[in-house]
């Protein structure tokens, strides 16, 4: 199946165009278009920390509703610098730092695939080399004289690996018996530890695997720490231990007995040790435990619920992070002392998400947004810009399309893929559609016209899913699907009854664009010569068409003779997803260029392409819908790590006036 363009980790729906009443001046070719932001659900920064020197510089990452990850190092003065990545690399992750300021992760590339990295104090980038350029590795330590520890992939299994001062690898060897294992700290004199099977071990710097015996009762063991003098630390079945030098395990006490949850995580050359304990209710909070044993609760930010302390420098200052549970917020944390603690996720970008798939003839805009807690909802805009939750309490609705009385098509997404078609009333009640005949194993509904025609797909158990029409009353019938096709489903319906959508064949082997009359009849929208997948998206009440063919955005005319819309330099693919009233289509081109981002577009009725503009600040657009005035709505980044649905005013039209947001 052709690739979809994604701005995030969230998938995007089309927007399933027309459907609304005809009007509107034709918008002047090539006219720039201003951008409004409509906003999103207010965010939280998403942050940690995981290592520390003894000048006080510490590493992490944060992540953001455009990027999942990002390197970061936080100067002694409070000064945050961003690790960069370079081209043909997407993200980063900083896992510890020496004390010369050179700083081991992770960077992931285009192919997002995670490989070890190396940052140089100037910032300068390395990737480190690894067995197999495909799998998983990174590098998660490393000592003063430059030697690196870490994880990589070999075939079938990740082993502990080491990387001398010149680049050099080496894998480490297993304990008899096991076949993969992960190392996760070393020390100055190359003394590596982690895990082997599930075993804690210790390697010597000759090679040699030691392991380190869990705790009496315990089966399993995991070794995350250790200092210049070779104590260990680290887990033991539920336990936090202290291994010493000679292999010793001793348990380190819990801030609760009655909660004995913790574990420890790193160890400076004071033998103080961080990590966490539980403190009741599924929650933890960042402990110290100093060398003789004793816990001392360091607590959490304001208002958080639990904490982490993940790493600790020879002057006792712990990193790790403070979490928010009843959210999405987790902040970079730093103690100096218990309860002397430092927020350094709060100059952060917050982690906002919102995009907008459709929007009506009264300006009415539909989408979703991720609300505080993370969960991703369905959403209205009104004209003023106030945002509303369409499903508060629950996570599993979508809304898909919208008609010009405000009534608004989606899908309940329900257990064991039961998805369930299902229409808001303008007072949000919610209504569930009767399924067809035979066909009550899932459910969508894509489209809904101004009379209350809505049209989707639904499917039986064992079957393909199949083009769904439901009238007024909400009953169902099936639509014809092509001759020799085995399925497929219906994305949009105009107000005079006429529907657009898909049809193809079983096991995934193509597509093919159809239009359905008012009577059912259906025909196909013959695709680009060559093209397997060709599909319609959207529909104006004149009669013309768009979607894409191939990679190719195309519009069809009322008599099926198919244009291909023309896209920027450079751009690798597009596809339309509205078009006006007036002829004017929405869609969105993306690069073939690593780390150029993709963009929204604007064709005029005679071809005229337009690149829309971004926010201020940010690059990355998309049009997901337009309404029959030519007001387009999408979503775009804003330069600080957030994505917000937009919208573009329709341009060269007396009757749009700007929408006044706040």
């Amino acid at each position: 199946m052709r690739r979809k363009f994604l701005l995030c980790r969230f998938s995007s729906v089309l927007l399933l165009g027309g459907g609304l009443v005809t009007g509107g001046a034709q918008e002047a070719a090539g006219a720039p278009a201003t951008v409004v932001d409509l906003g999103a659900f207010p965010g939280d920064s998403y942050s940690r920390l995981t290592g520390i020197n003894d000048s006080g510089t510490l590493v992490g990452d944060y992540s953001t509703a455009v990027e999942s990850s990002i390197a970061v190092r936080w100067n002694p003065d409070g000064t945050m610098v961003r690790l960069a990545v370079p081209s043909g690399h997407s993200r980063g992750e900083a896992r510890a730092i020496n004390a010369k300021g050179f700083v081991v992760g992770s960077a992931y590339d285009d192919q997002s695939t995670q490989r070890p990295a190396l940052w140089r104090p100037d910032g300068s980038f390395a990737e480190l080399s690894s067995p197999d350029p495909f799998g998983i590795s990174e590098a998660t330590a490393i000592n003063d004289g430059g030697v690196v520890a870490g994880t990589v992939a070999t075939s079938p299994f990740r082993r502990a690996a080491r990387w001398d001062a010149n680049g050099v690898m080496t894998l480490l060897p297993l304990a008899p018996g096991d076949s993969q294992s992960t190392a996760t700290a070393i020390n100055d004199a190359g003394v590596i530890v982690g895990t082997s099977g599930s075993q804690a071990v210790r390697w010597e710097p000759d090679g040699t695997i030691v392991p380190l015996a869990p705790l009496p009762g315990d089966d399993r063991g995991s070794a995350e720490g250790i200092n210049n003098a070779g104590v260990v630390v680290g887990g033991s079945g539920a336990h936090p231990v202290r291994w010493g030098p000679d292999g010793t395990a001793t348990a380190l006490p819990y801030l609760h007995p009655e909660d004995p949850v913790g574990g420890a995580r790193a160890i400076n050359d004071s033998g103080v040790v961080t990590g966490l304990s539980g403190i009741g209710g599924g929650h933890h909070s960042a402990v110290v435990w100093d060398a003789k044993g004793a816990i001392t609760d360091l607590g959490t930010l304001p208002g958080h619920g639990q904490s982490t302390g993940t790493a600790i420098n020879s002057r006792g200052v712990v990193a790790g992070d403070s979490e928010q549970t009843s959210v999405r917020g987790r902040h970079a944390t730093r103690w100096t002392a218990p309860n002397k603690i430092t927020d350094l996720g709060r100059s952060l970008p917050e982690y906002e998400y919102a995009e907008a798939f459709a929007i009506n003839a009264r300006g009415q805009v539909i989408g979703e947004s991720v609300e505080p807690g993370g969960a991703l909802h369905p959403v209205t805009w009104t004209r003023s810009g106030a945002l509303t939750d369409l499903s508060p309490g629950t996570d599993r609705l979508k809304a898909n399309g919208i008609n010009a009385q405000g009534l608004i098509v989606g899908i309940d997404r329900r257990s064991k893929d039961k998805d369930r078609a299902i229409r808001w009333e303008r007072d949000g009640t919610i209504t569930t559609l009767k399924m067809p005949e035979n066909h009550t194993h899932r459910s969508h509904a894509s489209g809904i016209n101004d009379s209350g025609l809505i049209v989707g797909s639904a499917r039986s158990r064992r079957g393909s899913s199949q083009p769904t029409r439901w009238a007024q009353d909400g009953t169902p019938s099936l639509l014809p699907v092509l001759s020799g096709d085995a399925g497929g489903g219906a994305s949009a319906i105009d107000n005079r009854g006429v529907i657009i959508g898909s049809t193809g064949p079983s096991g995934n082997t193509g597509l093919h664009a159809v239009r359905w009359d008012p009577d059912g009849n259906v025909t196909e929208l013959t695709g680009l010569p060559g093209e397997t997948y060709t599909a319609a998206t959207a529909l104006d009440e004149r009669g013309d068409i768009v979607g894409y063919s191939g990679f190719h955005p195309v519009r069809w005319s009322p008599d099926g003779r198919i244009t291909t819309l023309p896209l920027p330099a450079g751009a690798h693919h597009g596809e339309a997803t509205g078009i006006s009233g007036a002829g004017v289509v929405a869609g969105w081109y993306e690069s073939g260029v690593a780390g150029v981002p993709g963009q929204a577009l604007r064709w005029s009725p005679d071809g005229t392409v337009t690149v829309l503009s971004a926010l201020p600040g940010g690059h990355r657009t998309k049009a997901d819908g337009i309404n029959t005035r030519g007001d387009i709505v999408g979503v775009s980044d804003n330069g600080e790590g957030q994505l917000h649905a937009v919208l573009w005013p329709a341009t060269g039209n007396a009757d749009v006036r700007p929408l006044v947001i706040r």
